[in-house]
C-alpha cells in the first residue's frame, strides 16, 4: 500500500470554500481532496476553527453550515506535530504553512496570500494559487 500524498491548504482557501461552495475554491478543495489527503496542525487547525467562527461569515454558513464545512475538512485531513521551524514569509504568521509542510512531506501549499505566494518554492515545497492549483489538477 503506497503512502498518501498531503497537501497544505491555507485557512483563507478552506474558508472560500465553505464560504462559496460553487466557486472556485470550492472546486480547489475538491480536487485537492480527490488527489491528495490535507495535512493540518494544532496551529493551522485552531486558526481555522477560530476565523471560520467569526461573526461576519454568518450570512454566508446558516445554522450548521461551519460545522459541517470543518467536518468536511477534518474527513480529509490528518494531523502533524509540528517540529520544523522556519522564517520564510514577509508575515512570519504564514511560516506555520511552510513548517506544516515540510513536517508533513507536502510538496505543496495552496494559498492565495501574496506574502506566502511570493515565497513561491521552498525546500522542495511549491506555493501554488488556486488558479494554478486548479489548472494542473482540473485536467
Amino acid at each position: 500500500m503506497s503512502k498518501p500524498a498531503y497537501i497544505v491548504i491555507d485557512t483563507n482557501v478552506l474558508i472560500s470554500a465553505g464560504l462559496l461552495p460553487q466557486s472556485k475554491t470550492a472546486q480547489v478543495l475538491a480536487l485537492a481532496v480527490e488527489h491528495f489527503v490535507i495535512a493540518q496542525n494544532q496551529a493551522t487547525w485552531h486558526e481555522l476553527e477560530t476565523r471560520i467562527a467569526r461573526q461576519k461569515f454568518d450570512r454566508y454558513f446558516g445554522d450548521d453550515g461551519r460545522l459541517r464545512h470543518l467536518v468536511k475538512i477534518a474527513q480529509s485531513m490528518q494531523l502533524f506535530e509540528t517540529q520544523a521551524s522556519v522564517a520564510v514569509s514577509r508575515d512570519k504568521a504564514d511560516d506555520m504553512f511552510v513548517e506544516l509542510a515540510l513536517d508533513s512531506g507536502s510538496r505543496i501549499i495552496v494559498s492565495g496570500d501574496p506574502d506566502l505566494k511570493d515565497v513561491r518554492t521552498y525546500e522542495g515545497v511549491e506555493i501554488l494559487s488556486p488558479s494554478l492549483f486548479f489548472d494542473r489538477f482540473s485536467t
